[in-house]
This record gives C-alpha cells, sequence and structure tokens, in this order.
C-alpha cells in the first residue's frame, strides 16, 4: 500500500481538481442566434463579454450550490429609491421603484428591471442591477408584482402569465419620457412576464431591447426539475415558504377563490401554483398554467426587438436539455448565450465571491451597446 504525505496528498488533490475545473469551466459562453443578421453583428462588435471565457466561481463552481451562495452573500449597494403606487383597472396596486442617485438627468435613458418571483427593489441582485444602471449614467426603474412591496387590495396577485401592469408600468413610462431610450431586463419569473410582452406587443413594445437573465423559458420541464428531492430541498421548500408568507399577508383577498387549508398545505412551488396561482387566474389545472407560461418557439419568434438571454447549463430552474438553443435560430431578433456554469441568478466568477458577478459584466456591455451603438440595429 502507497503511502503519501501530507504536501504529496495535498498537491495531488490540486492536480486533480484543477483538471476537473478546466474540463468543465472557463469556457467561452454557447451562443445561439441566427447567423448574418443585424443583431448577430451587433454582438459581435459591441458585447466583448460574450466573446471572452466565464471562469465559474473556483470554489464552488457548480450551479446548485453556487446559487445559494450568491443569494446569502452580504453584499451592499449604495441605492435608494422613490417609490410610487400605480392603481390599475381592476382595483389592484403595484410599485415603481425609482431609483434616485446617479448620473443620469431627465434626457438619459431609461432601464425598466422585472424581479423574480418573491424578489422586490431590496434584493440582493436586483440592487445590483440598478448600481450598475447608475454608474453608466442611465436611469432605473424596478416594476414590482402586487402584494411584494404593496398590500394586494383585489383577489389578484402576480404570476407568469400576468403582464397587464408591465403594459401599464410601460404606458406611464413612455407617456414621461416620450423621446427617451427605453430597454427592459427581466430575471427569473420577471423574464418570463417580460417574454411574454414582448410576444403580444412585437414592435409596439415601446422598448429599444430587452435582456432576459435565468429565463425558465420550458416551465413543465423546470417544473419538473425543481421538484426533484436535491433541488426541492436546496430551494424549493424556501421559495414555498415564501409565497405562503406572501398569501398570509393577504389572505382574507382570497378568502372566495382559493382553500386556505390547501394553500397552507403546499409543501412546494408546484403546489402553490396548483392550490393558489392556477385558481387566481382561472386555469384550469397547474399543468394548463405551465403549460401558457412557456416562451415556446411560437412566442420567440414573435419578438421584434433585439433580446439577448442569458442562462447557465447547470440551473435547476431551467434544464440544460430544455434551453431554446434551435428555436432562436429561426428569429432575427433572439439571441441565447449559454456558459458553463452559472446556476440560477448566481454567475460568481473567479477566486473572490465578491468580485462583480458575470451577468452584471453582461448586462453593462450590453445595455451600453444598446444605448450607444443602437443605430446599427436600425
Amino acid at each position: 500500500m502507497i503511502e503519501l504525505s501530507p504536501a504529496t496528498a495535498l498537491l495531488t488533490g490540486t492536480v486533480c481538481y484543477w483538471a476537473y475545473y478546466l474540463t468543465h469551466y472557463g469556457k467561452k459562453p454557447e451562443l445561439h442566434h441566427k447567423k448574418g443578421t443585424k443583431f448577430d453583428s451587433f454582438l459581435e462588435n459591441h458585447v466583448p463579454k460574450l466573446k471572452i471565457p466565464y471562469w465559474s466561481f473556483f470554489w464552488v463552481p457548480g450551479g446548485k450550490l453556487q446559487t445559494i451562495l450568491a443569494a446569502l452573500l452580504p453584499v451592499k449597494y449604495d441605492v435608494e429609491y422613490t417609490r410610487e403606487a400605480v392603481m390599475t383597472s381592476d382595483g389592484g396596486q403595484f410599485t415603481l421603484a425609482w431609483a434616485n442617485k446617479g448620473e443620469g438627468n431627465e434626457h438619459s435613458p431609461v432601464v425598466v428591471i422585472l424581479p423574480g418571483l418573491v424578489s422586490t427593489s431590496e434584493t440582493g441582485y436586483i440592487r445590483g442591477i440598478v448600481d450598475a444602471v447608475l454608474k453608466k449614467g442611465y436611469r432605473a426603474v424596478v416594476v414590482v408584482n402586487r402584494g411584494l412591496e404593496l398590500p394586494c387590495l383585489t383577489g389578484k396577485a402576480f404570476c407568469a402569465t400576468h403582464t397587464s401592469d408591465f403594459e401599464q408600468a410601460m404606458e406611464i413610462i413612455k407617456q414621461r419620457n416620450p423621446n427617451v431610450p427605453v430597454m427592459a431586463i427581466g430575471v427569473s419569473l420577471g423574464s418570463l412576464i417580460l417574454g411574454r410582452y414582448l410576444s403580444i406587443k412585437q414592435e409596439k413594445s415601446q422598448l429599444q431591447a430587452a435582456f432576459l437573465y435565468s429565463c425558465p423559458f420550458d416551465t413543465v420541464r423546470g417544473s419538473a426539475s425543481i421538484e426533484k428531492w436535491d433541488n426541492w430541498l436546496l430551494y424549493n421548500i424556501v421559495l414555498t415558504n415564501n409565497l405562503k408568507q406572501i398569501y398570509i399577508r393577504h389572505k382574507e383577498k382570497f378568502e372566495d377563490i382559493v382553500d386556505h387549508t390547501e394553500v397552507m398545505g403546499s409543501r412546494s412551488i408546484r403546489e402553490v401554483d396548483m392550490y393558489f396561482t392556477s385558481k387566481v387566474f382561472g386555469y384550469e389545472s397547474v399543468d394548463h398554467y405551465y403549460r401558457d407560461s412557456r416562451l415556446t418557439a411560437q412566442r420567440l419568434q414573435s419578438i421584434q426587438i433585439p433580446t439577448l438571454c442569458l442562462c447557465a447549463n447547470d440551473d435547476a430552474f431551467i434544464p440544460d436539455s430544455a434551453l431554446p438553443r434551435d428555436d432562436v435560430k429561426e428569429t432575427e431578433y433572439v439571441a441565447l448565450a449559454v456558459t458553463s456554469g452559472g446556476g440560477h441568478v448566481s454567475h460568481l466568477s473567479g477566486a473572490n465571491p465578491f468580485t462583480t458577478p458575470y451577468y452584471i459584466d453582461v448586462i453593462s456591455d450590453y445595455m451600453t451597446a444598446v444605448f450607444e451603438h443602437g443605430t446599427d440595429l436600425n
């Protein structure tokens, strides 16, 4: 039996880990889009971050744990908001959170941000995106779903197919900024809402461009993925409890629509959607809701503005095999970048977890390109 000294064992382990890391990570993103289009040339010439390797966080490169680490990091950004309550035609309300600081003025471009499932304008990654927007000299506004920063006033909350609140937000933003370019960034659930809005509005979206991050394009397969026992333990149970807390704060508004006992007994996001979301929004079943939530090939092909999507190949919320690599090649307006590693709303980089996340760098490149070189897309 061969005995190794501690130093030799450490060296051997280090070499093996480096070999594993370099085999799986440190690769250029896959970029899927229709070749020979203006958007193809635009990305090639103006979004340099897509042409260099993404080095997933060295100490936790895999998506499962990196997703959790990114959510727990105590990162602070100097961001303050002026919040506005927007009343809807059905008697509800949602929040527009306008970032106060930055170099922008009333003529600066505006970036509209749609957060993920239970996220608000105060969530860490949202503050990080807002901070990046402000540092570029642009203005930022976060569209926060009903019931998150303001109470639900009716028996209507939010879901992946509910776009009317965002449509109203866009009308307000454009009325106040009629001659200013506007782009939108959607994250996770927010990317589904934004993608659906773009497919409905097509050339009338009032947006110059869009960015979809960690988009669960196929919600049927995405739901099946996060129902697996490991993903259920890591993410699903926490998000389920968060959703139930939102429901508890407004339960009297939904007492004639849902069964309180069923909602509170939910043990997964799927069950919350079964007993709450699908009923509130009039779906026959949770499967009906998930099928309707998908950004299908037809919906992607209906998008008529430049839309860059960034995903990781190890995102538990959207299996790698469910990413629409082929579908985006049938449209001139949508491109999909897929990284090796990065998880869900994470993309930590290098050896220092406090280094600017990769997705922030890509967003910075992309929005600068859109606002400073947008004529290349005309």
